[in-house]
C-alpha cells in the first residue's frame, strides 16, 4: 500500500508551486510598486515552502520510521510578516487606487491561501506520524496567515466596492 504521506507532500510541492507561479504573475499586474514588491515577496515565501516540504519530503523518504521534522519547520515564524503595519497599509493603499480586476486578484489570492490551509488541515488526518502531523500543522498555520491577510483586505474592498454609486 502507498505511503499517504509521500502522495500529500508531493501533491503540497504541486500547491506551492502553483501558488508561487500565481504571486510572480499577479505582481505584474499591480502599478504601485510595494504592492508589486509584496506580491513577489509573497512569491517568494511559496518559494521557501516548496523548498522546505521538498527537504522534508526527502528526509521523510530516505527513513519513514525514523522521520523528525526539521529545524526551519520547528522555527520558522512567518507571522511577523503578515502583522507588520506596513504590508497591510500597502496593500490597502493599492487596492483603493485600484478597480475590479484587483479585487478579483485578491478574491484568488485568499481562496488559493484558504485552499492550502484546508489541505493541511485535512491532511493531518491522514497520517499517523507524530513529527508529520507537526510539519502539515505549521504549514497550515502559515497558510492561515495569509489567508487571513487576503481575507481581510478582500472583504474590505468588496464592502466599498459594493458601495459605489453606479452609473455615474
Amino acid at each position: 500500500m502507498p505511503d499517504p504521506v509521500i502522495g500529500i507532500l508531493r501533491y503540497a510541492l504541486q500547491m506551492e508551486r502553483s501558488g508561487q507561479e500565481f504571486f510572480r504573475e499577479k505582481a505584474e499586474r499591480f502599478k504601485d510598486p510595494t504592492t508589486r514588491t509584496l506580491f513577489l515577496h509573497l512569491a517568494d515565501i511559496e518559494e521557501e515552502h516548496y523548498r522546505l516540504i521538498e527537504s522534508e519530503l526527502k528526509k521523510y523518504q530516505d527513513g519513514p520510521s525514523g522521520y523528525e521534522a526539521g529545524e526551519e519547520v520547528l522555527r520558522r515564524d512567518e507571522s511577523g510578516f503578515f502583522a507588520q503595519r506596513e504590508t497591510s497599509e500597502a496593500l490597502e493603499t493599492t487596492l483603493n487606487e485600484s478597480d475590479v480586476p484587483d479585487l478579483t486578484v485578491l478574491r484568488m489570492a485568499y481562496l488559493i491561501e484558504r485552499d492550502f490551509k484546508e489541505f493541511y488541515e485535512e491532511a493531518m488526518d491522514d497520517v499517523e506520524n507524530p513529527q508529520v502531523k507537526l510539519l502539515l500543522g505549521r504549514l497550515s498555520r502559515w497558510e492561515s496567515g495569509h489567508e487571513a491577510l487576503f481575507k481581510k483586505e478582500y472583504q474590505r474592498l468588496k464592502k466599498e466596492y459594493l458601495s459605489l454609486p453606479w452609473g455615474g
